[in-house]
């Protein structure tokens, strides 16, 4: 089975750019490690208009938050490690 973190980070990167949807971004730069660095939020073009994610709060581990997408209809549950010991206000 291929290991997909050993991905060359310029064909990461070039995959990257063929996401038009912002949460599909988030989500394809929350893999691992290796996408999250070769794919900086200046890659993403920003095709407008495009519904925010309301962020519902955490999760009960706190490197996860909630989001639902107006779009999608559907809550999806992100690691985010940034967020860890840091105040974060959800939409209301």
């Amino acid at each position: 089975m291929a290991n997909w973190a050993e991905l060359p980070n310029d064909m990461i990167a070039l995959i990257a750019k063929h996401v038009e949807v912002i949460e599909d971004f988030i989500v394809f730069s929350a893999v691992c490690t290796s996408w999250r660095t070769a794919t900086p939020k200046d890659n993403f073009d920003v095709l407008w208009p495009q519904l925010p994610l309301l962020m519902l709060g955490y999760a009960k581990d706190c490197n996860y938050l909630e989001f639902y997408s107006l779009s999608k209809k559907k809550v999806s549950r992100l690691y985010v490690p940034e967020a860890k010991w840091r105040t974060c206000f959800p939409s209301k």
